[in-house]
């Protein structure tokens, strides 16, 4: 019996080394690579509206500033306001877009990351799409606990279509 408790132990332990958490990218590319990564799958799912999936993306106690709608406190209530306000609409569709060439990932040294870029947003109304506006972002990435996750968050420079 002994032995049997000893090999499950054993079993438990083991695992919890198969399962390696991330750390941080030994070279500026390999953090590039990451953050940039990390950004095109969040706003993969925001672009869906798959809120399960994007709430993942970020740390609980999120900070969002947008120069428009204001701040956003928490990640719970980024998800309430996503899901009572732009995924609600049956006929209209939000979509984010990174303008090529503008991002940019600045290292904060062993535990996070700057991104900053510029964004295109378009409307999908009654099927057809058009470009609404643009603004500039940056993104505070935070590698805790082996996970990358959003704390902070800034929209700002928003403009209509040109």
């Amino acid at each position: 019996m002994k032995t049997l408790l000893f090999a499950a132990i054993m079993l438990i332990v083991s695992m919890g080394y198969c399962q390696q958490k991330e750390t941080y990218p030994t070279t500026k590319q390999a953090l590039e690579s990451k953050i940039t990564a990390l950004d095109a799958a969040a706003f993969d799912a925001y672009n869906i509206c798959d809120l399960e999936k994007f709430k993942t993306f970020f740390t609980d106690d999120l900070e969002f500033y947008h120069d428009k709608g204001g701040v956003t406190l928490t990640s719970a209530k980024l998800m309430e306001t996503m899901k009572t306000g732009m995924c609600s609409k049956a006929n209209w569709k939000l979509r984010r877009e990174v303008i090529p060439g503008t991002l940019k990932v600045y290292p904060m040294d062993g535990y996070g990351a700057l991104l900053t870029g510029d964004h295109s947003f378009y409307v999908t109304e009654n099927g057809k799409e058009q470009l609404t506006g643009k603004a500039k972002f940056t993104h505070l990435w935070l590698l805790k606990d082996g996970q990358w996750k959003m704390s902070r968050v800034f929209s700002y420079d928003h403009a209509g279509a040109k």
